[in-house]
């Protein structure tokens, strides 16, 4: 069969990780309710959001191995986003706390499957400007995570329970796109996964684990901050999705400047000003702070993400994989924790604790050895 154009390949992808990063935030906006209806606090309501994280975090790695093995890259994705639909369908019945982190980690079974074959296959297609197509693809990925509160926020807050059903059907639509669109020439690759752990990915890996602090950690809860400084749910869902809909542009700008100007050099000052901004956003919450910081959280992702593809060797799945692992453990760490400082501190302090990630993430990438774009 014909090969599917690189560009169209792109599209496809963008909207794939629009469905992929929407599903991996569909929780967080309904946590105030939750923590009402089933009587819990917010390191446990943390402990919900963690389990998907967790879940990814324990497969990606063998998941990705197996598919460069065996070179099944699309068969993986379509049964990837099969698993996400129908994990959310049956959230969506869930009854207890207990049955939900079941079925939480099982949401992360599909979610460990995206990000290095979709990344494997862009870096393939797109040598020289990788950067420029990560971050294009990491728009369709920015768009997915600000729609997440918006629309989970209007489903719940209209139909309850039962709004949660609808969550079935993106997963279905994107498999049904990637099985008869995406055509690739797909080549086992039969270099040792141990050749793939070197110090420079795992240095990025490090780096890159930052990020989850702040997009999932603090944005997980950042709905029930709002909550409790007197918005709706509704509004304050609203306002979370401001935040994050700006790495739509983020995520291209930062990919395009660090084809210019170096990974490390964009990741650094995008670490260093999400602190700040986050610090500031604190002491003066508004919605203008609020954007601001959001951009500075995304501006870096898709740097990350073309630095791994460069890391060296054959295995550009298994690379992005050890660095996406890593960043699902921080995941799988970031909400728990700060659920479990905000309980015990406030918002607030809990909130300002967590900018020492970024400031000590900035600093480590100044560490890395740089490598030649292209």
């Amino acid at each position: 069969m014909k090969k599917t154009p690189a560009l169209l390949i792109l599209l496809i992808l963008v909207f794939a990780h629009f469905v992929n990063d929407w599903y991996s935030i569909c929780i967080p906006p309904i946590i105030p309710s939750l923590k009402k209806i089933y009587a819990i606090d917010y390191f446990r309501a943390g402990i919900l959001v963690t389990m998907p994280y967790l879940g990814a975090a324990i497969l990606q790695l063998p998941v990705a191995h197996l598919t460069e093995k065996k070179g099944i890259r699309k068969k993986v994705l379509v049964i990837g986003f099969l698993i996400l639909a129908v994990s959310y369908f049956l959230f969506s019945f869930s009854k207890t706390y207990m049955l939900m982190l079941a079925i939480a980690f099982f949401i992360g079974v599909g979610l460990s499957v995206y990000h290095p074959q979709s990344m494997g296959i862009i870096s393939f297609e797109f040598k020289e400007k990788k950067g420029r197509a990560l971050g294009i693809h990491g728009a369709g990925g920015a768009l997915g995570f600000a729609s997440g509160p918006i629309i989970v926020g209007f489903l719940f807050h209209y139909m309850g329970f039962r709004g949660l059903h609808l969550l079935i059907v993106p997963g279905i639509v994107t498999a049904l796109l990637i099985f008869f669109f995406i055509h690739i020439e797909e080549k086992p690759i039969t270099s040792s996964f141990r050749s793939a752990i070197t110090l420079r990915i795992l240095l990025i890996g490090f780096v890159a684990m930052v990020t989850p602090f702040f997009s999932r950690g603090v944005s997980a809860f950042m709905p029930a901050f709002l909550y409790s400084k007197g918005q709706t749910l509704l509004m304050a869902n609203l306002h979370t999705g401001f935040m994050l809909i700006v790495g739509v542009l983020a995520q291209p700008l930062g990919g395009f400047l660090s084809d210019i100007l170096g990974r490390r050099a964009v990741i650094a000052a995008s670490y260093t000003l999400s602190g700040i901004f986050l610090l500031l956003f604190v002491a003066h919450p508004c919605l203008l702070i609020l954007i601001i910081y959001g951009f500075f959280v995304a501006l870096p992702v898709a740097v990350r993400h073309a630095f791994a593809a460069e890391a060296g060797g054959k295995k550009i799945d298994t690379n992005i994989a050890v660095m996406y692992t890593m960043v699902m453990v921080g995941s799988s760490i970031a909400p728990a924790l700060i659920g479990k400082l905000i309980d015990a501190f406030g918002f607030g302090i809990a909130f300002s604790l967590i900018t020492v990630v970024a400031f000590a993430g900035a600093t480590l990438a100044l560490f890395i050895k740089p490598v030649k774009n292209g």
